[in-house]
């Protein structure tokens, strides 16, 4: 399940993943989440904690995380993946080549550094 990380600057939207994560955790909360930041701010800064394994991801979850990334591409400023995941950080530097904004993994000892990078505004 994903849930809303409710204490972070509000030049932040944040969540937080742990056990199963299905499609209708994106569907349902992420997506509307982030459309209602980025038409305040006009730029996303995001920030997903990953408490579960990537496996307990579900198709479903992994295409609508995708959707997501398409629907807000022209928007993303920053993303926090915050993982302790060599897989994950893998990943994401290869993402990062080929899209528009940052994406940088942080360990999870290092939430508070990865909070102080993710919200910082876009000029």
């Amino acid at each position: 399940m994903i849930t809303k990380i409710k204490d972070v600057p509000e030049t932040l939207v944040a969540f937080k993943a742990s056990g199963e994560v299905v499609k209708d955790d994106f569907k349902n909360l992420v997506i509307p989440e982030v459309a209602k930041f980025t038409e305040k701010h006009n730029y996303l800064n995001y920030m997903l904690v990953l408490d579960t394994d990537v496996s307990n991801f579900n198709t479903g979850a992994w295409l609508e995380d995708m959707v997501l990334g398409l629907k807000e591409l022209k928007n993303w400023h920053k993303a926090a993946i915050i993982s302790d995941n060599d897989l994950v950080d893998a990943a994401t530097k290869v993402f990062n080549m080929v899209t528009i904004g940052e994406f940088k993994v942080f360990k999870h000892k290092d939430i508070n550094e990865a909070i102080e990078w993710a919200s910082q505004p876009k000029n």
